[in-house]
């Protein structure tokens, strides 16, 4: 009690004292800390000691007597396997593919969709392989008028006025065969939208404020070279 009345009577005397009590233990966790780190590394470097004695020891190795090669020759004869294996593969392997070998069909005028992705050598299942691009000609899509006028309303960005092309992407699947799929649907559904006899949106003007034309300058006629 005396000493808590003390206490409050001066408060820089608690301070010191509390400061005091707060340095006398971080010295003592120092303190231990570094008797244990010394143990440690004792108890460890008694431990490689006794791992060098015994490899010292170890009568069961013998020096190279110069009968086999090193590293680096296993390392070369084993590249000259891979050489070997894929020029047999060349040799016996690679005539069979004829058997499969089918002639160039051009697509037909029916094959409007254009399907575009990426394929990773070596790896299976990357995620860069999983997006899918699906262009297409909206001429060839059989639209006219309000129709045509509402699909490119839907279609929006995607669309490409100079080259009258639609172009939309899909990676959200997890392969690439799904996100065509779902490409092929949603051209579907934008059209059957288009072709609905509700409202048509003829009062919405179309326009193209993604687009940047870029008109391509006709070369000089005056600096061809003259016959």
């Amino acid at each position: 009690m005396r000493a808590a009345a003390a206490f409050a009577r001066h408060p820089r005397l608690a301070r010191a004292v509390h400061t005091s009590a707060a340095r006398l233990v971080g010295r003592k966790q120092l303190l231990g800390y570094k008797r244990t780190s010394a143990a440690h590394r004792k108890a460890h470097s008694a431990i490689y000691e006794n791992e060098d004695a015994a490899y010292e020891d170890d009568n069961s190795i013998t020096e190279w007597a110069f009968d086999n090669h090193h590293t680096y020759g296993h390392m070369l004869l084993e590249s000259m396997r891979d050489v070997r294996k894929y020029a047999r593969q060349i040799k016996y392997e690679l005539p069979t593919l004829a058997e499969h070998a089918r002639p160039f069909e051009p697509p037909s005028k029916r094959s409007i969709l254009r399907f575009e992705r990426s394929v990773t050598t070596g790896e299976k299942f990357p995620a860069q392989d999983r997006k899918a691009v699906l262009r297409v000609t909206v001429a060839q899509l059989g639209l006219a008028g309000p129709e045509l006028h509402k699909f490119l309303l839907l279609a929006g960005p995607r669309y490409n006025p100079e080259t009258d092309e639609l172009r939309m992407s899909e990676k959200r699947e997890i392969t690439s065969l799904l996100n065509k799929k779902r490409l092929a649907d949603t051209l579907v559904a934008l059209i059957a939208e288009a072709k609905k006899p509700g409202d048509t949106f003829a009062d919405v003007p179309l326009a193209f404020p993604h687009h940047k034309y870029r008109p391509e300058p006709a070369f000089p006629s005056e600096w061809l070279p003259k016959p």
